[in-house]
């Protein structure tokens, strides 16, 4: 088994936001090490936005349970259908607030407060040391997700582009010698490439030097045309597929020279082989330059 393909950078900033929250367990700043760890790996998400985003609803949900954990501790009613009737109100007041991702949270710190609270404890103070001990956890969650090793989605993204574009040129030769034509691991790429645009675009606010959105909006665009293209052609019969000799040499220079010009097919052709073909080059020809931007933006050169 491959540990590194087990052990992301997510899973490790985990262990760091864990590690620092039982630390701050041994100050004066949490009175229990064990909820405000808990509240740090729930903070904890795959981009920085849902960081902030959990880390919010977390700590609605950590601050309405321990309202209704304090008010249903004040009963001292000590019966399994009390604590049950405390979390049913709790769901139902995260719904009605329209907080239903914080159900999780506000109903552990309720069931915390209820089943931890002694007769000698104040209900309020507890109530207020179980709020402050979870929001410690998630503020940590938070700020390590932010400040250690952001997600280096842009550079993923130029990774998977280049893929399919380099995808793209096999089917495109594949064409040329009449090959069948297999475009599943293309929309398997595509899957992936979505995964990773939709994260980017999550974190667009937090980056330091963003790409425009919109040029990279339109190779994303490129990259679903390919497939629809490809899907077309192989559809097509094998006579209707047929090219010249010069125009299979301008294709092959087209690719020896780098796609760094467009192609242009002369006939006899089939007027709808040549659509989705010339597509396809264009978009191959759009690809290329993306990637060249992107990897310029990545590694700027030093003037």
């Amino acid at each position: 088994m491959d540990i590194k393909q087990h052990v992301g950078m997510r899973t490790l900033k985990t262990g760091i936001a864990v590690v620092i929250t039982a630390c701050l367990g041994n100050t004066f700043l949490i009175s229990n090490p064990f909820y405000a760890v808990i509240g740090t790996v729930f903070a904890m998400q795959n981009t920085v936005k849902s960081s902030f985003v959990a880390g919010k609803n977390r700590l609605l949900g950590t601050v309405l349970g321990a309202i209704i954990g304090y008010l249903f501790a004040l009963v001292h009613f000590d019966h399994p259908l009390h604590l049950g009737f405390a979390v049913i109100v709790t769901i139902i007041c995260c719904n009605a607030l329209k907080i239903s991702s914080s159900i999780i949270i506000a109903a552990t710190v309720c069931i915390s407060i209820l089943m931890g609270i002694t007769a000698d404890q104040n209900p309020l103070i507890y109530s207020l040391l179980r709020t402050t001990d979870t929001s410690i956890g998630i503020i940590v969650g938070i700020l390590v997700n932010y400040f250690i090793a952001q997600p280096n989605y842009l550079g993923r993204l130029t990774d998977e582009i280049e893929k399919i574009e380099q995808m793209t040129i096999e089917l495109v030769k594949n064409i040329l010698i009449h090959q069948d034509l297999n475009i599943s691991p293309l929309n398997s790429e595509l899957s992936r490439l979505n995964a990773l645009y939709h994260n980017y675009c999550a974190d667009t606010k937090f980056h330091k030097n963003p790409v425009s959105s919109k040029k990279l909006k339109k190779s994303i665009d490129a990259c679903h045309d390919i497939y629809f293209h490809a899907k077309c052609i192989a559809k097509l019969e094998l006579e209707q597929t047929e090219m010249t000799f010069d125009n299979k040499m301008e294709i092959i220079e087209f690719f020896n020279q780098g796609c760094q010009e467009k192609v242009k097919l002369r006939e006899p052709i089939h007027p709808i082989f040549e659509y989705h073909i010339h597509k396809m080059l264009d978009q191959i020809y759009l690809l290329t330059s993306t990637v060249e931007d992107l990897t310029e933006h990545l590694n700027p050169t030093q003037e």
